[in-house]
């Protein structure tokens, strides 16, 4: 048998975690995982959204160059060129918009964003660089996973005037 001084001497050497300190532990532990995969994911939205507004800006304005120094992109002739949006992708065209015309260039959206206005074009004429009368001069791009949106404004003269 063991004396009373060497068990005294095994279970002070053998500590170790109690149930309860281990469910406290990992507790905190997923409270912390649960918070920064939440930031993660708001942060990986707003910079979607981010993107897709500067590659729209950086496609308005090639489109309104293009028609201000009459690019013909290989055609015989050169005239005005613009952007028709859909609630899913925006469409560059030359001319007049065609649904499926084979010189469109679309642009899908991520699937998280839309554009709430549907089927309207902004047209930049040929020479000046306006906007037709008929075109749109606000455009709203929307993330549908948290409502977030983003304004675009054009006056007539083409010039992008506000970005919020």
């Amino acid at each position: 048998y063991m004396s009373i001084d060497k068990k005294r001497f095994i279970a002070k050497n053998h500590s170790g975690f109690t149930l309860v300190e281990l469910l406290v532990v990992m507790s905190i532990m997923m409270s912390l995982l649960g918070f920064i995969t939440i930031s993660l994911v708001r942060s990986q939205q707003t910079a979607s959204l981010t993107a897709t507004e500067e590659v729209l800006l950086a496609d308005l304005k090639q489109q309104q160059v293009k028609a201000m120094i009459g690019d013909t992109e290989g055609r015989s002739d050169s005239g005005d060129y613009g952007i028709h949006f859909d609630q899913t992708k925006y469409t560059l065209f030359h001319g007049a918009y065609i649904i499926g015309e084979s010189t469109n260039s679309p642009v899908n959206l991520p699937q998280s964003l839309q554009f709430e206005s549907s089927g309207a074009n902004i047209i930049f004429q040929k020479i000046s660089g306006e906007i037709s009368a008929d075109s749109i001069t606000s455009i709203i791009l929307k993330d549908i996973t948290n409502g977030n949106t983003k304004t675009i404004k054009i006056n007539q003269y083409g010039v992008i005037t506000e970005v919020n």
